[in-house]
């Protein structure tokens, strides 16, 4: 999405698997596939800290694989060559294109950044990556530019979060947002470099928005809570809330890490149990080391991935659906028994 633009003197931010002398050394490999507009595509590059080493983009419209372009750096020539398919629309355009494509930039960003609109073939599933694909850790409730305190400016937004938290046991019957200037003095003192770095991606806010809740509760009139007064778990969910409300209602793909973070395993239970039994085409990636989710039943064999490293540290992605069994079998009991792998070896 943003290699167009890359700085020829920035490196490029691959981290090669280390504990291996080969490897080390190694260019990192990057491949999905993905479906837009009902074509499969299957995207991928390699790369190292200096420039990007090949690229390649195949569709499938029909069952057999369709190459739309392939690029190779060669070492040496010095320069990368270019293998265009049949099918690739632009003509003599995809040269010039190539010419223009540097060494830290991906081809199919350099495209749809310098084509007109009347070149589609590599917009489409360049959407897919703009439009569909979000990539978010949980939390990050009060920062400017979160998707749920701006969801909040509108009724209807903040309609919709309330309506999501109510239905997780909360008890949140508003929320209030107020904007301040961003004090960088202030913050810095809450978070290191890296963490200032993690947070805001480089970009410092002009302003926060602090966030208060009001709870109604039976006993009691109702009564406001600040952000900081309310527990980590409240404060994921309330994060999430417009990630997955926009997910949801606009087919995007989620991927989040340790979705279980500070939540209510039933909670993570009926976040799929909605998502599943819903007719959205949205998707929703992460991972967890909540064993639980296993016995929900709510997951089928080959939706379910274990990671584990192997004696070089190195690790490995194997599905559950490789092992033999039902899909009423025990999972959560076998998988505590270690007949699946991907455990922790304690030492006792």
């Amino acid at each position: 999405m943003h290699s167009a633009g890359a700085d020829d003197e920035e490196a490029i931010d691959v981290q090669p698997f280390r504990l291996n002398r080969e490897t080390s050394q190694e260019d990192s490999s990057f491949e999905i596939e993905f479906i837009e507009e009902d074509v499969r595509y299957q995207f991928g590059f390699t790369a190292n800290e200096d420039r990007i080493t090949s690229e390649w983009l195949i569709c499938y419209p029909r069952a057999r694989p369709q190459q739309l372009y392939r690029r190779r750096f060669d070492e040496e020539a010095k320069r990368d060559e270019y293998d265009f398919g049949a099918q690739l629309e632009g003509g003599r355009l995809r040269k010039d294109w190539a010419s223009q494509t540097g060494p830290k930039t991906l081809y199919i960003s350099r495209v749809v950044q310098a084509s007109s609109q009347e070149f589609q073939q590599l917009r489409i599933p360049a959407k897919w990556f703009t439009r569909r694909l979000r990539v978010s850790p949980l939390g990050s409730t009060v920062f400017n530019g979160s998707p749920t305190s701006k969801l909040c400016e509108t009724p209807e937004g903040l309609a919709k979060v309330i309506e999501f938290l109510n239905s997780f046991d909360l008890p949140i019957v508003g929320i209030e947002i107020a904007k301040k200037p961003f004090d960088v003095e202030g913050i810095s003192k809450l978070f290191s470099k890296d963490g200032m770095e993690q947070v805001f991606r480089g970009r410092l806010p002009d302003e926060i928005r602090e966030l208060s809740f009001t709870i109604d509760q039976t006993t009691v009139p109702e009564v406001k809570f600040k952000a900081s007064e309310e527990s980590s778990g409240t404060l994921n969910l309330v994060g999430f809330a417009a990630k997955w409300i926009d997910v949801v209602e606009k087919d995007w793909i989620l991927v989040v890490d340790e979705l279980d973070s500070s939540l209510h395993p039933l909670v993570v239970w009926e976040l799929i149990r909605k998502l599943t039994e819903t007719e959205s085409k949205a998707q929703l990636i992460f991972t967890t080391h909540d064993a639980t989710v296993l016995r929900s039943k709510l997951l089928r064999r080959d939706q379910v991935f274990f990671v584990a490293p192997d004696k070089k540290r190195a690790s490995h992605l194997y599905s559950l659906f490789d092992f033999k069994g039902r899909e009423d079998d025990a999972f959560e009991d076998r998988y505590l028994q270690g007949r699946y792998g991907a455990t922790p070896k304690l030492v006792r």
